[in-house]
């Protein structure tokens, strides 16, 4: 793992993202945030726990708030909360988005993930998570790990899934049973997976996957498989019902049902990256030789 800022650097980042938080906490009431939310069943209770907060659409409401409060635009940049419009203004990066802080294993605010609104246009990402800073390094960081080091100390199982909200499905339908941890995007990392076998017991208590019923879901779980054979023999999938994650199963159905999938509804990963081996090969399969 490489090393981090200076302390003196890394202290002003993370005071800078938890005054962020505030902030984004504070524009909740009365956007449309906590209405969207709980109609994907994540309770007030579940709002709350996950620290879930609003940006606002204006170009600079967090810059100016954050100024207000005495910190500097260079360290507002470099924190990766706004960034440089082409005439040279400071803008936000976040803005009309449901906004979730993403956690350390130390339990610091290193990073942001914000969800675009339904009604948002095509040409808007529905996800965007902060860049990669001297503070935030995505690829040995997971969604939801620091949320769920109580269920996972526990015994909870850990189940890795595609996006945030996933996360947040699994882990309230889990009931202490099952924790989710997101790499906020369809791709795990080596280091992630590092990060992961340091926080859980993976040889003994093992971890599900459960990304996306489609190909690059599909192509995500065997990459995964690499990843996690050698840490555990006990790696299983979630087999989804095609076209529906985590998130879209606990708002469609219910809690009860999400949890039933999870604990009935696997197979080997094994058998995911065996298969997909297989699959290469299946135009040679039709005849002797390539079965030979």
């Amino acid at each position: 793992m490489t090393s981090g800022p200076p302390q003196a650097l890394r202290g002003e980042l993370v005071r800078v993202h938890e005054s962020a938080a505030r902030f984004f906490r504070s524009q909740l009431p009365g956007s449309w945030v906590p209405g969207y939310l709980a109609g994907r069943r994540f309770s007030p209770a579940v709002q709350d726990r996950w620290h879930a907060g609003y940006a606002p659409a204006s170009w600079d409401a967090l810059t100016r708030y954050l100024r207000a409060a005495g910190y500097r635009d260079a360290l507002i940049e470099a924190a990766g909360l706004a960034r440089r419009s082409r005439r040279g203004a400071l803008t936000d990066l976040f803005r009309d988005r449901v906004m979730l802080p993403v956690w350390s294993g130390d339990g610091d605010i290193v990073a942001f993930t914000g969800r675009a609104a339904e009604h948002t246009g095509p040409g808007v990402p529905k996800y965007l998570n902060s860049p990669g800073t001297s503070l935030y390094r995505k690829s040995e960081v997971l969604f939801g790990l620091w949320e769920a080091r109580g269920a996972l100390a526990a015994g909870a199982r850990p189940v890795i899934v595609e996006g945030p909200f996933d996360a947040i499905a699994v882990t309230t339908a889990g009931r202490g049973r099952y924790a989710g941890v997101s790499p906020c995007g369809a791709v795990l990392t080596a280091g992630q997976a590092e990060t992961l076998g340091r926080a859980v017991r993976l040889r003994a208590d093992g971890v599900l996957v459960a990304f996306d019923a489609d190909q690059a879901g599909h192509r995500a779980a065997v990459a995964a498989y690499r990843l996690l054979a050698p840490l555990t023999d006990l790696a299983a999938a979630v087999v989804l019902p095609a076209g529906q994650d985590p998130a879209q199963i606990l708002s469609g159905h219910s809690p009860a049902a999400l949890a039933w999938m999870l604990a009935s509804r696997t197979q080997p990963l094994a058998d995911l990256a065996i298969e997909a081996e297989v699959e290469r090969w299946t135009r040679w399969l039709r005849h002797a030789e390539g079965q030979i």
